[in-house]
């Protein structure tokens, strides 16, 4: 995966601010989406949310932090919070790598309803862990 200048700059920004290492980095409309070691997670969210409010205001767009792990799966937990995930499961179907995610219908309704978090999660699942495609039962 190759970083651009500006996802460097954010990057360095975080970690001035925050003392930080992320992973990765991109940007999406209004918001910058941070890939943190879940070892510095604790630390880049700060005190009730007071370094994310500072990086927040020192950038000037809304930030979300994702955990990164060794696992996909257990990214994908991460990620799905709000959620109980029952399993992940990481395929190789047809040349592709394929995550699917299982989930009971509330659960479901659950990650569905916010698209755009989900669509975060599947970029960083691409750039990160070569996963092609989430899917979600």
């Amino acid at each position: 995966m190759k970083l651009s200048l500006q996802q460097i700059q954010l990057i360095n920004a975080l970690d001035s601010i925050a003392r930080v290492g992320a992973k990765d980095c991109f940007i999406d409309g209004e918001s910058i989406v941070y890939l943190v070691p879940e070892s510095q997670m604790r630390q880049a969210i700060g005190k009730s949310g007071s370094t994310v409010e500072l990086i927040k205001k020192k950038l000037g767009k809304r930030v979300e932090l994702f955990e990164f792990t060794e696992s996909a799966e257990k990214f994908f937990e991460k990620a799905f919070f709000k959620a109980k995930i029952d399993k992940v499961e990481i395929k190789d179907m047809k040349e592709r790598k394929v995550a699917i995610v299982q989930v009971d219908n509330t659960n479901k309704k659950i990650i569905l309803q916010n698209m755009r978090r989900l669509k975060r999660i599947k970029e960083l699942a691409k750039r990160n862990y070569s996963i092609d495609e989430v899917r979600i039962r």
